[in-house]
């Protein structure tokens, strides 16, 4: 029934949450009053900005261990319960919404109805001090129809969105169904890959090679754990592979004089191997 993707972004959401209606949004989920105050005491903490201190009227620390769960608590009461009890109300045709943090999608049937969804999304957040990105925020076909339709305008490929670190496009499975495919955004990849970089190059002289495989074994499970989903095969196994080229890159810079070539890199790992690319998610099950 979805044909239809609303691709959110909320302008600024972690600077401009309002502090007033979080104090009412916790006071919905926390009945201790202590602890409610420590939370109000971490959003109105104020930042040291040019070695000047400045208070925080409104937002919370983006990067802060307990924003994204504030986050959670405060657009579940923005958006969440008011979407399922009074939006959906609204509209004739299914539609969803799916969310983590300030980051969501809402599918719809038409794309009438996605543009309505659109206008209301946008006034019930303006009540809220909350505005949409007009430069992120985008409606775009997508669904069963979308390939057969993007055909018939004269386009080569259907629209693709982000969503949690994951482009997710249109495929096909092997009966030649529609089937919603994802794999690594290109700006998580790469991120990915500038931090492994960093990291290799900032520890390779401060321990040894057992070690270091032991930490570089562990990011590469949670590497698999995250982006080991159906579709994403190619794209976590390009991850090993280019993991592997900056792990000989650096542990072959541990002294001025070259370590050892390619060949016995490749030996080394045949004795001391490191977690290959695995599946974790069969996101098939799910449908």
């Amino acid at each position: 029934p979805i044909n239809w993707i609303i691709d959110v972004d909320i302008k600024g959401f972690f600077d401009n949450v309002d502090h007033h209606w979080m104090i009412e949004c916790l006071n919905q989920r926390i009945a201790d009053p202590n602890f409610r105050s420590i939370i109000i005491k971490f959003l109105k903490a104020g930042v040291i900005q040019e070695g000047k201190y400045r208070k925080t009227e409104k937002g919370t620390p983006q990067g802060g261990i307990l924003s994204p769960i504030l986050a959670n608590i405060y657009l579940h009461y923005v958006l969440d319960i008011w979407f399922e009890r009074e939006l959906k109300k609204k509209i004739c045709g299914y539609t969803q919404i799916v969310r983590y943090a300030d980051d969501f999608i809402i599918g719809a049937q038409t794309k009438v109805e996605a543009e309505q969804i659109l206008k209301e999304i946008k006034a019930r957040l303006k009540k809220f001090n909350l505005e949409v990105s007009a430069e992120k925020t985008r409606i775009i076909e997508f669904g069963r129809y979308a390939k057969e339709n993007a055909k018939n305008r004269g386009k080569s490929k259907t629209d693709t969105f982000e969503f949690l670190g994951f482009t997710h496009y249109a495929g096909t499975s092997r009966k030649g169904n529609f089937l919603m495919k994802v794999r690594t955004s290109k700006k998580r990849r790469s991120n990915s890959l500038k931090r492994m970089n960093e990291w290799l190059k900032k520890i390779r002289n401060k321990h040894k090679a057992k070690d270091i495989w032991k930490v570089l074994a562990s990011k590469l499970r949670g590497h698999y754990n995250y982006y080991g989903v159906s579709s994403n095969s190619e794209e976590i196994q390009n991850y090993y592979h280019q993991t592997m080229r900056l792990t000989y890159k650096w542990m072959n810079r541990r002294s001025q004089k070259q370590s050892f070539n390619w060949q016995t890199f490749t030996e080394y790992l045949k004795l001391y191997p490191l977690p290959k690319p695995v599946l974790v998610y069969n996101m098939y099950d799910i449908w």
